[in-house]
């Protein structure tokens, strides 16, 4: 059993966690479970001095939690958070939308529906600002 590695693995887990917790990106924990994976793995004997099957453990883990189950916490968590305080506040989209519609654009490291207040279209770029909240769709309004 090689207790260095499992410890670096374990360490990294924990530093990753500790960072996710400033960032909330949902990414660093699913790579913080692919280093558990790996400390994990380097307990066994058979595994212990194999450090390249525990990076692509590590690895294995961290894409299938990114690309399976991040947008769902993401979601989920984000829709228990009340939006009433980002009222007021100002954004810049990164998608043209057109008076009236309906489109998603990013916003706190996700993506989200936005709707155009406005009689004119607004550019990608420009500078809003979120005047309501209706469900899970951001109302907004250009900023002059």
């Amino acid at each position: 059993m090689n207790m260095d590695s499992s410890v670096i693995w374990v360490s990294l887990g924990l530093a990753l966690i500790i960072l996710e917790m400033f960032t909330l990106t949902f990414t660093l924990i699913f790579i913080a479970l692919g280093c558990f994976a790996a400390g994990l793995l380097s307990f066994f004997p058979s595994f212990s001095h194999a450090f390249a099957f525990q990076i692509t453990t590590c690895a294995v883990i961290s894409v299938i939690g990114l690309m399976g189950f991040r947008r769902r916490l993401q979601s989920h968590t984000l829709k228990s958070i009340t939006l009433k305080a980002d009222i007021g506040k100002e954004i810049l989209i990164d998608q043209g939308i057109k008076p009236h519609q309906t489109t998603r654009i990013s916003y706190q490291g996700t993506t989200w529906e936005a709707t155009n207040l406005d009689a004119d279209e607004l550019k990608k770029g420009d500078r809003v600002c979120i005047v309501g909240i209706d469900g899970n769709t951001l109302l907004i309004r250009k900023v002059f």
